[in-house]
C-alpha cells in the first residue's frame, strides 16, 4: 500500500473518511482535510488527534484547494454545492469517492472486509484483536473507536488488513467496489436502503471474496445469498451455525447475545485465514469493545446510563433488550438522524419501541439530528430532501400501540425531565448515530442527576 501522495479529504471528519485519512498519513501521505464540524468548533477530540498525526485541518470554504492537490476525496455525505467541491471541479482534479480510494488501498492486502447492517464496527474491532493478539500485526480500518487503542485505526507491520465495508453511498460504495478476500456479512434489515437493494449489494460483495464469505446462520435475509460464494462458513447462535456458542464458548467483557453472535462472526472469519478458534477465543478475552456500544456512563442515585449507537430498528432492539435487563424502569431516549432515513424506517422504529418497551418504560425522543448533506439519490442525482417526517410522528405511532412514549424537541428539555422523574433502578439509555455530541448529551444527563 504505497501513499507517498498529496491527498485532500472533504468531510473528514466522517466515521469512514477519518480512519482512512489517517492511514493514508501514516504510510507518508500529505492529507489536508475540512470539515464543516471543523468549522463550526465540533468533534474537537478527534480533530485534534488528527492534527496530532500530521493532518493539515483547513476551513471548507475552497481556500486550501489548490492544483497541488492529487487526489481529492469526496463521499455522498457532502454535496456538490460546497466551495470545495467547486474549486475542485474549477482545477480538474481527480475525484475520488472514498469507496474506489479504499478499493486502491486494499487491492494488494489480504484483507477482510465486514460488511452488513448492524454490528460491523465491532465485528471489525474483534477480528482486529484476534488478529493482533495472535501476532498478526494486521491494518486495522473501523467506522469506530476501538476502546483498545482507543482509535479506529491500526497500521500493522504485515500485509493483512481488516476494515469495515459500509453501504451508506449505495453501488458505488466499499461493499460493491472494494475487493475483498473474505467477506464478512453480519446481518440484512432495513437501514440505508431498502431490503431488495441490499441483498443486491450484498450479493455482489460476498460473490467477489477471493477466499471465502461468512455469513450469519440467524439471519433469513442473508442466508438467501448463501450460494453466491463457493466457499461459505456461517456463525450464529443457531446449532447448526458452522461457529455457535456450543461448539465456541467465549468470554467477552462486552454484554449482550448479539456480542455473543459477533464473536462467533470474528471466529468465522478468522478460520479462513487458518487461525485455530481455540486461540482466537482466548485473545477475545482481553477484547474491551466499541465506543458508544453499551457504554456505561457512569451510575449515580442507584441509576444507570448507557450510551449507544443504534440508530435502526434492529441495532435499537439488540442494544434495548441488554440494556433493560434487570432494571425496574428504562427511559430510552433516542434520536434519529436525517429525514429521508428516518421516513423510511418509521414504521420499523414504531414497531420495535412498542415492543420493546415495557408498560412502565418510556421512550423520549427529541428533535431529529441533521445538519445537512446529500443523503438522497434519485438515479444517481441529488434531489432536495423533503423535511416531511419530525420525530413525533414516531412517539404518536408508539403511544397509539399502548406505551408510554413523547416528543420533546430540545435535548436540555429531556435533561430536566429526566431529572425530575429517573429514579433508584432505573436505566437511561442514549441512543442515536452521526451526532458526536450525543456522548455529551448522555454525559450531561449523568451529571444533573447527581443534583
Amino acid at each position: 500500500m504505497n501513499a507517498k501522495q498529496n491527498y485532500y479529504f472533504c468531510g473528514i471528519g466522517g466515521n469512514g473518511m477519518s480512519p482512512l485519512a489517517r492511514l493514508l498519513a501514516a504510510q507518508g501521505a500529505t492529507v489536508t482535510g475540512s470539515d464543516r464540524a471543523y468549522d463550526i468548533g465540533r468533534n474537537k477530540a478527534l480533530f485534534d488527534q488528527l492534527a496530532r498525526e500530521g493532518i493539515k485541518l483547513v476551513a471548507q470554504d475552497g481556500a486550501a484547494v489548490t492544483s497541488e492537490i492529487g487526489t481529492f476525496v469526496v463521499t455522498r455525505a457532502v454535496e456538490d454545492s460546497i466551495p470545495d467541491i467547486k474549486k475542485a471541479r474549477e482545477l480538474g482534479l481527480k475525484i475520488l469517492k472514498r469507496p474506489l480510494l479504499m478499493a486502491e488501498i486494499f487491492a494488494q492486502t489480504q484483507n477482510i472486509a465486514v460488511g452488513g447492517t448492524s454490528g460491523k464496527s465491532t465485528t471489525t474491532g474483534m477480528i482486529g484483536h484476534i488478529l493482533s493478539a495472535l501476532g498478526k500485526s494486521p491494518t486495522v480500518m473501523n467506522g469506530a473507536l476501538m476502546v483498545n487503542g482507543a482509535t479506529n485505526f491500526f497500521l500493522g507491520s504485515s500485509n493483512t488488513a481488516v476494515f469495515e465495508a459500509d453501504e451508506s453511498d449505495g453501488y458505488e460504495d466499499v461493499i460493491s467496489v472494494c475487493p475483498a478476500d473474505i467477506a464478512v456479512l453480519t446481518n440484512i434489515s432495513l437501514d440505508h436502503f431498502e431490503l431488495d437493494e441490499l441483498k443486491g449489494m450484498f450479493s455482489a460483495f460476498l460473490s467477489k471474496a477471493r477466499i471465502g464469505a461468512v455469513l450469519n446462520r440467524d439471519c433469513e435475509n442473508s442466508m438467501l445469498l448463501r450460494d453466491v460464494n463457493a466457499r461459505t462458513v456461517s456463525f450464529g447462535l443457531h446449532q447448526d451455525a458452522d461457529f455457535n456458542p456450543v461448539k465456541y464458548p467465549v468470554t467477552l467483557s462486552v454484554p449482550g447475545a448479539h456480542n455473543v453472535a459477533n464473536a462467533m462472526a470474528a471466529l468465522a472469519s478468522c478460520s479462513l485465514l487458518d487461525i485455530d478458534p481455540t486461540e482466537a477465543c482466548t485473545a477475545l478475552k482481553s477484547f474491551l469493545g466499541i465506543k458508544r456500544r453499551l457504554e456505561l456512563v457512569g451510575e449515580v442515585n442507584g441509576i444507570r446510563v448507557i450510551d449507544d449507537f443504534a440508530s435502526n430498528p434492529g441495532k435499537i432492539e439488540a442494544s434495548t433488550k441488554t440494556a433493560i435487563e434487570g432494571s425496574k424502569r428504562a427511559f430510552l431516549v433516542f434520536q434519529p438522524h436525517g429525514f429521508q432515513p428516518t421516513k423510511m424506517m418509521k414504521q420499523g422504529y414504531i414497531d420495535t419501541f412498542s415492543g420493546l418497551l415495557r408498560v412502565e418504560d418510556e421512550l423520549l425522543m427529541p428533535d431529529i439530528f441533521y445538519v445537512g448533506g446529500s443523503a438522497n439519490l434519485v438515479n444517481g442525482e441529488v434531489v432536495s430532501i423533503p423535511k416531511d417526517i419530525s420525530s413525533a410522528d414516531v412517539t404518536r405511532g408508539v403511544l397509539a400501540q399502548g406505551r408510554k412514549a413523547q416528543h420533546i424537541p430540545q435535548r436540555s428539555e429531556i435533561v430536566s425531565y429526566l431529572n425530575a422523574h429517573a429514579q433508584a433502578g432505573d436505566v437511561i439509555l442514549v441512543m442515536g448515530s452521526r451526532d458526536e455530541s450525543l456522548s455529551d448529551f448522555a454525559m450531561e444527563i449523568m451529571q444533573s442527576l447527581k443534583g
